[in-house]
């Protein structure tokens, strides 16, 4: 049996419940690496309940949580053929520290690849900020590499500046 479940998420309170999650991961994640006020910003216009609602009805997105004894530790979000694209983009991982390094990272990667695969998509796209190092050497371990750089105006003057990372299947 599988250590973690990955739980779709749906309903309005399954929604609410991730994106607690994703400010909690976003600041522990960004608060450093990020001017002061961004990652509020970001949380808002990226994970708040109303844009992961219209991502998933208006762009495509899929979003499960990663629960461990029933309660959520962290999500997976990806949308597939984003933007036209013949490959699945992977918009969001995020884990709590108190489940990394317990294979949840892996049981998340192989969900992914097997859905790509699923659907006949031959690649996985994701972004990945610059600095944000730990992630970016994940991201290398399960087999995805650097193909350019893009940094993209997200408003009040704030931008994200990041790698864009594939992976062939």
């Amino acid at each position: 049996m599988e250590k973690f479940q990955l739980k779709p998420v749906r309903a309005p309170e399954e929604i609410a419940e991730m994106c607690q999650v994703a400010e909690r991961v976003w600041h522990l994640t960004y608060d450093e690496l990020l001017a002061p006020g961004q990652v509020d910003y970001m949380v808002e216009k990226f994970q708040s309940p109303k844009a992961v609602e219209e991502q998933m009805s208006q762009e495509g997105y899929q979003y499960y949580t990663v629960c461990q004894g029933g309660e959520a530790k962290g999500f997976v979000g990806f949308s597939p053929r984003y933007q036209g694209r013949d490959e699945l983009f992977l918009s969001k991982v995020y884990l709590l520290p108190e489940i990394r390094g317990q294979g949840a990272a892996r049981q998340v990667f192989d969900f992914v690849e097997a859905e790509a695969r699923r659907q006949g998509l031959p690649c996985i796209r994701l972004t990945v900020n610059k600095y944000n190092t730990h992630a970016a050497q994940v991201y290398e371990h399960y087999g995805f590499r650097v193909t350019d750089s893009v940094v993209t105006d997200i408003g009040r003057g704030y931008v994200m500046d990041d790698y864009i990372m594939e992976k062939t299947l």
